[in-house]
């Protein structure tokens, strides 16, 4: 069977559709940036930050809130995938608020002002008897934009 013109054209338009569709929804697309300075080593996800300066990236119209580091430094790029997102939380700055137990620290919550979203991490695997043994101490990374 040779398709027609009117096969065609329905395909064509078809097509159009959907690639207007696509480009839509890829312009609503809201990425937050930032850098941040870590003052000490932290746990983030499975990752062991160093201490130095990093930048990061979320898509936070994604399901999957993910957040992708990048040390200034280094080059080097990690993935870590939120936990949890809490869109109540308020804050007049965006911040990056970590905790710790035994002289060990990790990534806690990554509050994006712009987004008005927290993401929540899960405290690594290897530090979970340490973390509810003790209370964490808390403290905020410095140079968050």
């Amino acid at each position: 069977m040779k398709p027609n013109g009117k096969i065609i054209a329905v395909r064509m338009v078809l097509f159009a559709v959907c690639a207007v569709c696509l480009l839509s929804d890829l312009s609503k697309a809201e990425t937050v940036r930032g850098t941040f300075k870590l003052p000490v080593a932290a746990h983030w996800g499975k990752m062991v930050l160093e201490p130095g300066e990093y930048a990061f990236v979320v898509d936070t119209t994604s399901a999957t809130r993910i957040v992708t580091v990048t040390s200034q430094s280094t080059g080097w790029t990690g993935m870590i995938l939120a936990s949890a997102v809490d869109e109540r939380r308020m804050s007049s700055e965006s911040e990056l608020t970590m905790a710790g137990s035994d002289g060990v620290t990790y990534v806690k919550t990554l509050y994006l002002k712009d987004a008005g979203v927290a993401l929540e991490f899960s405290v690594p695997k290897a530090m979970t008897k340490l973390a509810k043994a003790a209370s964490p101490t808390v403290a905020s990374a410095s140079g968050l934009h």
